[in-house]
């Protein structure tokens, strides 16, 4: 089991995935993978919503080079691993979060304590292998009081959401510093935009998208974006 300061490779990250997740917590009738699968079971028909975007823009007839789905370095690790690995630690998350709001005491319970730092060390994994995807604000989150920041951070990169939508969905949309209103204002702020794109038969199911990648997606839908030609000329310097 990795412990806090431990150097770790990912064969060490999985044994700990696996260490932690193999057995049901006292009291539930549920195993965490049980609960995994039944995650995934409900998004079975989107698989990922940036990809399905980009799908999306392609099926309406727009053109652009931009994509919305961001293909992760993971070194000894799948995107739909991340995603069932992040559901298998956030089984003892959904556990622990009540607890956590009716008393305000961290972690009653071993199995839960090693939940929160593998779903941790698997965050600083991803961070550290993906060095131009700006996720360094990964090492400000606490593994304890953040943990379903930290969980929100695997899912979104399993799913393969952009980099900028990542951030977006774990430091912003999930933000618990927010009170009822600013968070009843950030949830309306994507379903505004959601229904806009909607209406141009474009589907951003359930990617909560950035200022940034929201502006990018209203260019190319009223196609005010940088003309297409350009793109693919300028395509090669961008990949320098």
């Amino acid at each position: 089991m990795i412990q806090n300061g431990d150097l770790f490779t990912v064969n060490d990250l999985k044994e700990s995935v696996r260490q932690v997740t193999d057995a049901r917590y006292p009291g539930c009738v549920e195993l965490p993978v049980q609960y995994a699968d039944r995650q995934i079971g409900l998004y079975a028909d989107i698989k990922s919503s940036a990809i399905n975007l980009d799908s999306s823009i392609r099926e309406a007839g727009f053109k652009t080079t931009y994509r919305f789905s961001y293909d992760y370095n993971i070194p000894g690790l799948t995107h739909d691993e991340i995603v069932k690995d992040a559901y298998k630690l956030e089984y003892f998350y959904q556990i622990e979060c009540d607890f956590l709001r009716r008393n305000k005491i961290l972690f009653h319970n071993k199995r839960l304590d090693d939940a929160a730092r593998v779903s941790y060390y698997y965050a600083q994994y991803i961070w550290a292998a993906n060095p131009t995807a700006r996720f360094d604000y990964v090492k400000k989150l606490d593994m304890y009081m953040d943990w379903g920041r930290v969980l929100c951070f695997l899912l979104g990169v399993g799913f393969k959401f952009h980099p900028r939508d990542v951030y977006e969905f774990v430091m912003n949309f999930n933000n618990p510093n927010l009170n009822d209103a600013e968070m009843r204002a950030e949830r309306q702020k994507q379903q505004v935009f959601k229904d806009w794109c909607a209406r141009h038969n474009i589907d951003t199911g359930c990617l909560v998208l950035s200022d940034v990648n929201r502006e990018k997606l209203r260019k190319i839908i009223t196609k005010t974006d940088t003309p297409y030609f350009l793109q693919l000329l300028m395509q090669p310097f961008k990949k320098r």
